[in-house]
């Protein structure tokens, strides 16, 4: 990286430089140890087959300034830019100094985080394994207020699926506002045996055969057919 022109004293050496269109800012895989503002001009990041442009006032680099970890972006100079270039110390006193500033790249980053992840309903493959996991299980239980109980622990079914309790109890408050599997005063309650095979038939028929195929569904096969050695269905 070139030379960096140091230009205030006063917050414990924040540098600022000027990139040429085109100039290579920071390189995928590369572990840079500085937060990046752009003071003027813009960069373009590609990267994971996207890429898109930072203007004025917005920051970048904060994966490996707080982190450590390796940029995935290719960052270059979309035009003649001005950075600032702030080290984790002087990062971390500027967002206290700057709420709105820090909420800003909470949000952008939050954004591009989840701007690929489908929301969590039915078809979803955490609450497929959930399914899988209770499953064999299911027994109807008589009386006044007929339930399909599973009859299975937390903690047993924690450990069949391969989570946490913790993050079970999470997975079971979303699946029960799916209306097939929920944790209620210490018991498992499904809607049925046969809703819940449906379910899992369905999965299967529109991920692992398509999958099969080359189409959508790749690498969910290994997954379920280990899903069908633990849970023998």
């Amino acid at each position: 990286m070139p030379e960096f022109i140091e230009i205030k004293e006063g917050r414990g050496g924040i540098m600022e430089k000027e990139f040429l269109p085109g100039e290579t800012v920071i390189l995928a895989g590369e572990i840079s140890p500085y937060l990046f503002q752009i003071k003027r001009g813009s960069v373009k990041l590609e990267g994971n087959g996207e890429s898109f442009f930072l203007s004025e006032d917005d920051f970048f680099g904060e994966e490996g300034c707080f982190f450590a970890k390796p940029s995935l972006f290719n960052v270059t100079a979309g035009e003649e830019t001005l950075l600032e270039l702030m080290e984790s110390a002087e990062a971390e006193e500027f967002f206290a100094g700057d709420p709105k500033a820090a909420f800003a790249l909470f949000i952008k980053n939050s954004a591009r985080a989840n701007e690929k992840m489908e929301p969590f309903n039915e078809m979803s493959p955490q609450h497929i394994k959930l399914v899988a996991g209770v499953l064999p299980y299911v027994v109807k239980k008589e009386g006044s207020e007929p339930v399909n109980e599973a009859e299975i622990d937390l903690e047993t079914l924690a450990s069949q699926i391969e989570l946490t309790t913790d993050n079970l109890l999470n997975l079971l408050n979303l699946s029960k506002m799916l209306g097939y599997v929920s944790f209620v005063e210490g018991k498992m309650l499904t809607c049925g045996k046969e809703k819940l095979a449906a379910l899992f038939k369905k999965y299967n028929r529109e991920h692992i055969f398509a999958g099969v195929k080359g189409e959508k569904g790749v690498g969910a096969v290994s997954f379920l057919n280990v899903v069908n050695q633990k849970t023998k269905i």
